[in-house]
């Protein structure tokens, strides 16, 4: 075989690794109904900076493409779990004061915080990951089945 077929062979299974790593990355999705089992694991086997963010579009709302619609995050800081109410994607911003509002009504205590320049709410009292599982679920009316897509970074995630 010659040196430039041996390359091309090469390339072709390099590119065809990369897609199927990239697809199934992008697949990693679950049900709405299944963020505490997914804040558990965070919890188990997440340590400081360790985090999962769970995005999806409000119902009915269909999002422009440079829009990824609303981002619900865990975190663990300082090895306390936390919801994370991060104000960088326009759908958090817009509804930021109706969700403070929506987890005061609930019993919780979210604070202002800040870091790297992007500030944020955090709850880390009570049962956070009943709480963000709500936030989905009754605030933004998804469906228990309805499925949305994960970011997750610090820890490995287990099949849920």
């Amino acid at each position: 075989m010659s040196f430039a077929i041996v390359l091309a062979l090469i390339a072709v299974v390099v590119t065809v690794l990369f897609l199927v790593l990239a697809r199934r990355a992008q697949e990693v999705r679950v049900s709405a109904s299944q963020i505490p089992a997914v804040v558990s694991q965070l919890k188990a086997f997440g340590k400081d900076s360790s985090f999962v963010v769970f995005v999806f579009m409000p119902e009915g709302k269909v999002a422009p493409e440079d829009e990824e619609g609303v981002n619900l995050q865990y975190s663990i800081e300082n090895g306390r779990i936390g919801l994370d109410w991060v104000l960088l994607a326009p759908q958090n911003i817009a509804d930021k004061e109706k969700i403070a509002a929506y987890i005061a009504d609930r019993g919780f205590a979210a604070n202002m915080r800040e870091m790297n320049k992007v500030s944020y709410l955090r709850v880390e009292n009570g049962d956070v990951a009943d709480l963000g599982a709500r936030i989905a679920t009754e605030f933004y009316h998804l469906d228990p089945a309805d499925q949305v897509d994960l970011i997750v970074d610090g820890f490995d995630l287990k099949p849920v």
